[in-house]
């Protein structure tokens, strides 16, 4: 049942020319006079400069220009490739590939990012906030996307969702975030963006091998040969998924927290501001919550500490911090 299911995925029963003809597309070394490593160290520079463009400018159709022109798909999916068929060469070569590839996004992204006069950070760009808190969520985004790059790269009449697929797998931007936060001194913003990247990668790995392997690629690759390799490799892609599953579900907890406090501060605002006093936007730091108001006139600020404390009576580990127009700033502390 589950080689007429990879057949039926395939289009038919994978032959060993299959099998060559995905390999001469996803390997480099089998393109002879290297211009293929010199279309992806092109593209991926090029890529890694618009997507630090687009996140410093806060331009999120530059940041999907990015994803379509970043070749960093290709030697993940030959990871995958070469992994379900035990060839350790073409993985480790794969592998440093990408590995070389990181180093150079990250390294032109924060360059780009120390010379320029622009300081952006998580607080005030869009394009930094959705990608230094990776969720569960994006764990298995990345999984679908990288079962339908393998899906798309394998069959030619498919071929033409590859940009799709680009567009719904981030790869290069997280790495811009990482460069371009590390240059403003924001390193764990930095981190979470790294995450991020290694999240979508293992996903790739996981998702696009297995669903390579399940059309038949491996078993046609070790016809006649022992599958320990291969089931090695298999077993560490596993093993680091799994891994890489634990950060994000203390992100995805932290996440949730933020929002439920997010809709007890929009529930107290509604109940206990007092008139001429509304809420103009709200963040969770950790264990503070910073409540932006607005307000017709002078702030009363006895009124609104009354305020803040019937919501801290709610939250009390939570340090409140109540602000109206940048003038009257009140802070309550938490308990411990």
């Amino acid at each position: 049942m589950v080689s007429r299911l990879g057949s039926g995925l395939h289009g038919g029963p994978v032959t060993p020319a299959d099998l060559a003809e995905l390999a001469d597309k996803l390997y480099f070394d089998r393109e002879p006079g290297g211009d293929a490593y010199l279309r992806f160290w092109v593209l991926l520079v090029l890529s890694t400069v618009i997507a630090t463009g687009g996140v410093m400018t806060d331009s999120t159709a530059a940041v999907i220009g990015a994803m379509i022109v970043a070749p960093l798909m290709t030697p993940i999916m030959a990871s995958a490739l070469a992994a379900i068929s035990g060839d350790l060469g073409h993985l480790g070569r794969s592998l440093a590939l990408v590995a070389g590839g990181v180093v150079v996004a990250i390294g032109l992204s924060w360059a780009i990012a120390f010379i320029s006069p622009t300081i952006v950070t998580e607080a005030s760009n869009s394009q930094i906030a959705a990608r230094v808190a990776p969720r569960t969520l994006d764990f298995v985004v990345a999984l679908a996307s990288g079962a339908a790059g393998a899906f798309a790269i394998s069959r030619a009449k498919v071929i033409d969702a590859l940009p799709g697929v680009a567009i719904a797998i981030s790869l290069v931007p997280p790495l811009c975030v990482v460069g371009v936060t590390l240059a403003n001194g924001e390193p764990s913003a930095a981190a979470g963006a790294l995450l991020l990247f290694a999240t979508n990668f293992l996903a790739i790995l996981a998702a696009g091998g297995g669903t390579l392997a399940l059309m038949g690629f491996g078993r046609v690759a070790l016809a006649g040969v022992s599958p320990h390799a291969r089931r090695r490799v298999a077993a560490v892609i596993v093993i680091a998924s799994l891994v890489v599953l634990i950060p994000l579900a203390a992100t995805s907890a932290r996440v949730i927290r933020d929002s439920l406090i997010a809709r007890d501060v929009n529930t107290w605002a509604e109940t206990s501001l007092p008139d001429g006093v509304w809420l103009a936007g709200t963040s969770v730091v950790e264990d503070e919550v910073v409540i932006l108001l607005d307000s017709d006139g002078p702030a009363d600020a006895a009124a609104l500490t009354d305020a803040g404390t019937v919501f801290q009576a709610t939250h009390p580990d939570l340090t409140i911090r109540l602000i109206v127009s940048e003038e009257t700033v009140i802070v309550l502390p938490g308990g411990s």
